[in-house]
């Protein structure tokens, strides 16, 4: 991401994202966010005020809203396979997007930030469930609970993809992600064949 087209705003969101992330919060400081985007301190904290407001802020930005309307509902062609596939490889790319948000999120959010992060995945679960539904009542999938099945779904996809986070000494397997994406959407389209 080039930084020299940003908005000073954008600027020290971005430093706060990829220093926090690499670094941690407790060993982030203002000064180095400020470096990184290229402006002063003062540039900073005229923005925010915190840097606990820096990183708010930048999870609210980055993270948790998912492109459903715009990138999926128009492609949908009501062939399982090929929705749950579409709506898989999204949540991956977006996830994937999002990752060094996600990842300071899961290492440091619970305990500095006030962040809600439930209202967007409880749309695309919401968005999922309805999604089952209209493929029961067209016949394309057997009488199941849609709400527990949106929900596996977006599990199942999320699991996958936070693998990534998961620090060893070398490669469970040779399936890419998105491949592991893949076989699990053929899974769940069969499982739900009537």
């Amino acid at each position: 991401m080039q930084l020299e087209s940003m908005s000073t705003k954008e600027k020290i969101l971005y430093a706060a994202v990829q220093l926090v992330a690499e670094h941690g919060f407790k060993e982030t400081t203002v000064k180095d966010i400020a470096q990184f985007a290229g402006i002063s301190e003062m540039t900073v904290f005229r923005h925010f005020g915190s840097k606990v407001a820096i990183v708010e802020e930048a999870m609210r930005n980055y993270s948790f809203v998912y492109p459903i309307k715009n990138e999926v509902l128009n492609k949908l062609t009501w062939e399982l396979e090929t929705d749950l596939l579409l709506i898989a490889r999204m949540y991956y790319d977006f996830n994937k997007k999002n990752e060094k948000v996600l990842l300071i999120k899961f290492k440091e959010g619970q305990k500095l930030f006030n962040v809600d992060i439930s209202e967007s995945p409880r749309k695309l679960k919401e968005f999922l469930r309805e999604y089952f539904d209209k493929m029961h009542d067209m016949g394309k999938i057997i009488s199941t609970n849609n709400e527990a099945l949106a929900l596996n779904f977006m599990n199942y996809n999320f699991g996958n993809f936070c693998g990534n986070f998961i620090p060893g000494n070398g490669m469970v397997t040779e399936l890419t992600k998105l491949e592991a994406v893949e076989y699990g959407v053929k899974i769940f389209a069969r499982g739900l064949k009537p």
